[in-house]
């Protein structure tokens, strides 16, 4: 119902932030399944799952993530100019999103600097992307639900 009664103006950032949400979410999930198959195993499989968790955390979680945070402000910027009297689900993918550009930083840099064959910094990785993946499951909810309001 609320779709219908917002300016056509918003189609596109709303379009763009629920694309960079779902391509984040999907990354995210993608980065901690190849992480924790990586740390099993045959050691050369483990260690081409490794270098594939860097590609997809580097290629595709990133520039997802910047679409998906970009887009928000954009949005958030043509709904409620200068951030006045902004709901409380808007705040919580601000909350989740701010130290989530810390753990994705984190985990790129840690999936490059695990694909050699004895690094210990792959174990860390999909650890962060499923502590990632909780808090973007709790911003999806409070987007989608929009509880309070």
């Amino acid at each position: 119902m609320l779709a219908l009664v917002r300016p056509d103006s918003w189609n596109l950032p709303l379009f763009l932030h629920v694309l960079g949400a779902s391509l984040t979410f999907g990354a995210t999930a993608t980065v901690a399944l190849l992480g924790f198959a990586g740390l099993r195993g045959d050691p050369e499989r483990a260690l081409w799952l490794r270098r594939l968790t860097f590609w997809v955390g580097f290629v595709l979680l990133v520039p997802a993530f910047i679409l998906m945070r970009g887009t928000a402000l954009w949005i958030l910027d043509k709904e409620y100019p200068g951030g006045h009297h902004e709901p409380g689900w808007v705040g919580v993918g601000f909350f989740v999103t701010e130290p989530g550009a810390l753990l994705v930083l984190v985990m790129v840099i840690l999936a490059w600097l695990s694909r050699s064959p004895n690094s210990r910094g792959a174990v860390a990785v999909p650890w962060l992307a499923s502590i990632l993946l909780a808090g973007l499951a709790i911003a999806w909810f409070a987007m989608s639900a929009k509880p309070g309001s």
